[in-house]
């Protein structure tokens, strides 16, 4: 993606881009705002902008920089998230994450750090980040994502640069669209069983499955010409394979997303929340109904599953099996 990309929080997105230019970013930004808003692509995208082979305040998303970023296999871009048992970040995965980040850079021309779900350290690990907030490394920029920056240590908030996302209204891709219907039909059924599971799981594979082949077919990434010398031509499909996954998974996260968010939903109508906090709600009914006589554990279960599904497509796990095994514990 690239900062153009963001038509929700296009305040953010202009402000990144300009900073960038006038190279005028902080270290440390904090990106506050609900689940579904767009804090986790925009700071994938400023990890790609700093370190783009061919702009210099945005991502092309077709460098071979932004296609290790896009996968996060990129060696000078770091992540850590919760522990999908615990939903927490531990202090050793915090010191693992600074020890990562005091290293010089390997490829890149900076360093990143994002944080995901920051709210989830505990306090032992938010005082052991404190001396990489305060003392940052050079050419390095840490980007905390978080829905609950009260939970944070005052000291912690102080030292990063708050941005605020509002939740997304942008109307949907056609596969997102596809996904809330999916939902809504299966939070519908009462009792569901495991017939019903499955039932999702086909569909949510077949929309999937769809969406690889129409990315794999687009005229955004032409076939190399028959007539290039064999080791030229192997070089092209390699790049343009490349490309097309970056751009499929960039895809499917959005689907994932959209999972993700449904599910939050329902947890927030179990909490009491009204319709301004729902990111779905143009489909307020459809989410209340799926709330109905759920309790906060089973929903807070739920939304684990959806983490799990996302956290073993982030390891490479097999597609279908993933989301299996991640839809058998929303019976």
């Amino acid at each position: 993606m690239s900062f153009e990309d963001f038509s929700g929080n296009r305040v953010v997105a202009e402000r990144l881009r300009r900073s960038l230019r006038e190279h005028r970013l902080a270290h440390a930004y904090l990106f506050c705002g609900p689940r579904g808003s767009g804090k986790w692509l925009m700071a994938k995208t400023l990890a790609q902008a700093l370190n783009c082979q061919q702009k210099q305040d945005d991502a092309c998303g077709r460098c071979k920089s932004c296609l290790e970023i896009e996968q996060e296999k990129h060696p000078d871009v770091h992540w850590v998230r919760p522990e999908s048992k615990s939903r927490q970040i531990q202090i050793d995965q915090i010191r693992e994450f600074t020890n990562a980040i005091a290293l010089k850079a390997v490829v890149g021309k900076n360093k990143v750090g994002i944080v995901v779900d920051a709210d989830c350290m505990r306090e032992p690990a938010q005082n052991a980040f404190l001396k990489t907030l305060e003392e940052p490394p050079d050419h390095t920029v840490l980007i905390l994502l978080t829905a609950e920056p009260q939970r944070l240590l005052p000291t912690i908030l102080s030292r990063c640069l708050r941005l605020s996302f509002g939740a997304i209204r942008a109307e949907r891709t056609p596969e997102q669209e596809r996904t809330v219907s999916l939902l809504a039909e299966f939070s519908a059924v009462q009792p569901r069983g495991i017939v019903h599971v499955y039932r999702l799981h086909a569909a949510l594979t077949k929309l999937l499955e769809e969406m690889r082949l129409a990315t794999e077919q687009s005229d955004e990434f032409p076939q190399p010409p028959d007539a290039l010398e064999p080791e030229a031509r192997e070089k092209l499909e390699k790049e343009r394979a490349a490309a097309v996954e970056g751009e499929y998974r960039r895809r499917r996260e959005l689907v994932l997303e959209e999972l993700y968010t449904w599910f939050a939903d329902v947890l927030l109508c179990v909490c009491g929340a009204g319709s301004g906090a729902l990111v779905h709600a143009d489909r307020e009914a459809d989410v209340r109904r799926a709330a109905e006589k759920l309790s906060y554990e089973r929903a807070v279960a739920y939304l684990d599953a959806v983490e799990r599904i996302r956290d073993a497509l982030d390891r490479n796990i097999n597609e279908s099996f993933a989301l299996e095994v991640g839809l058998l514990k929303l019976i």
